[in-house]
């Protein structure tokens, strides 16, 4: 009998998470939807990637290694002349080894930069402007599937740390979201 490949267990244990993220993101169709967006994506990705830039990956993954935008990010904030906003607090995992789960949603959301990245660019933002990070994750589409199949590979592998983790980072995306949200809301 075959078993769920990790992949779809990750996604099935995440997708509230997933949609209730989503919702929240919405549909930026305006300037200054765009803006909040980018603030709730640069508290939500900065802290992570920084965090992400002091751990050792598994030996399984072999020369992978995760997508990185924070310096595309940072660009993006400038042409629009933000602030880098602070962060909420720093990104803190749940117990476990579970960094599989964390990857799984960071490499996954390249697959919705596509989308995205078609949104900003309505909007008058490029690869060149104001949404640099966008055009990369939607350019580094290779990297989700080498990413998805060496996951398959790791030995140590705990599925319930795993969505543990992910669902951490979805929730961490939210709050940060969240965050950018009632700033803006405060600043009417």
């Amino acid at each position: 009998m075959d078993l769920p490949s990790r992949r779809n267990q990750l996604k099935q244990a995440t997708a509230a998470a997933h949609q209730s993220l989503d919702d929240l993101i919405g549909d930026f169709d305006s300037e200054q939807a765009y803006r909040r967006y980018l603030v709730g994506m640069a508290r939500f990705r900065l802290p992570i990637d920084a965090w992400l830039g002091t751990q050792a990956m598994p030996v399984e993954l072999e020369d992978w290694r995760p997508g990185i935008y924070d310096r595309e990010m940072r660009q993006d904030l400038t042409d629009l002349d933000l602030d880098i906003p602070e962060p909420m607090h720093p990104f803190a995992p749940p117990p476990g080894n579970g960094l599989l789960g964390l990857l799984y949603v960071l490499e996954g959301s390249a697959l919705g930069a596509r989308l995205l990245a078609k949104r900003a660019e309505k909007l008058g933002y490029t690869d060149c402007f104001a949404a640099r990070h966008l055009f990369s994750q939607a350019r580094n589409l290779s990297n989700w599937p080498a990413f998805s199949s060496r996951m398959e590979r790791v030995c140590v592998y705990d599925q319930q740390a795993a969505a543990a983790w992910a669902n951490t980072a979805f929730d961490y995306a939210s709050r940060a979201f969240e965050s950018a949200l009632d700033a803006t809301l405060r600043n009417r």
